[in-house]
């Protein structure tokens, strides 16, 4: 006979090997799901996971794609198909610095590629898993409270934002009301890779009207309010103690 574990509903987070996204999968294992770990090159990580979410008495599978290059993204969703996910959250990102004199058609296309078109692909795939399983579907983005506003020194990755900012939204409307789609765009959550604690602190204090940095604790109380809340779709939510409230160079998000 199934276990309790196989009987519970599947979740994919790309990206989720790691920081932010590994703290989302955590805490959705927590919450009943069992999970698809997706990573590009972080496969110990990966493992260490899976195994630590089995312990918690759910299941868990790895999987292996680079949603940057062409043909990444669909290789992901044939191998996540033989667990069709119910919750789909894309974190998978990458932080490119370039600017508006420096961006090249690499840059832009694997910052496009992975951000928004692994998105619409992802979208399209849960669709058609939720009307196989007669169930709603629901996918969350994570954009970036800079979305709203301009980053001269990551200029791919900032139009790629924004551009699955507007994404988001649109789907919301196509895929009603088989899937829900929403969106998360935390601010200063989680310190970058080989910035100072001293020079961390000083963004909160200087980039957000709360004149702090916040916790991934906070991201993960965002996703369950959005996960658990079925009568909301086509919202984004910003986690970022008020950042976007500074600049608003594209309208609202």
């Amino acid at each position: 006979m199934p276990s309790d574990a196989d009987l519970r509903p599947w979740a994919l987070v790309t990206g989720s090997a790691r920081r932010l996204g590994a703290s989302m999968a955590i805490d959705l294992a927590k919450r009943g799901w069992n999970l698809w770990i997706h990573f590009r090159n972080s496969e110990q990580e990966a493992q260490a996971l899976a195994s630590r979410i089995e312990a918690l008495g759910r299941r868990a599978r790895t999987v292996r794609a680079d949603l940057s290059v062409s043909g990444g993204v669909e290789s992901l969703v044939a191998a996540v198909a033989l667990l069709p996910p119910a919750l789909v959250v894309h974190s998978a990102s990458m932080w490119t610095e370039d600017t508006f004199d420096t961006a090249g058609a690499e840059s832009w296309e694997r910052s496009h590629r992975l951000h928004v078109w692994s998105a619409l692909v992802l979208a399209r795939s849960l669709a058609q898993w939720s009307l196989g399983a007669s169930t709603e579907g629901h996918l969350v983005t994570v954009v970036d409270a800079r979305s709203r506003d301009r980053d001269p020194r990551h200029f791919s990755y900032a139009f790629a934002k924004r551009e699955l900012a507007l994404l988001t939204r649109y789907l919301a409307v196509e895929l009603a009301p088989g899937v829900r789609v929403n969106g998360l765009a935390p601010g200063p959550i989680l310190k970058a890779e080989g910035v100072s604690s001293v020079a961390w602190n000083k963004v909160g204090r200087e980039a957000t009207p709360l004149g702090r940095t916040g916790k991934p604790g906070d991201l993960i109380r965002a996703l369950r309010y959005l996960v658990d809340n079925r009568f909301v779709t086509g919202q984004i939510l910003a986690i970022d103690g008020g950042r976007h409230l500074l600049g608003d160079l594209f309208g609202s998000i």
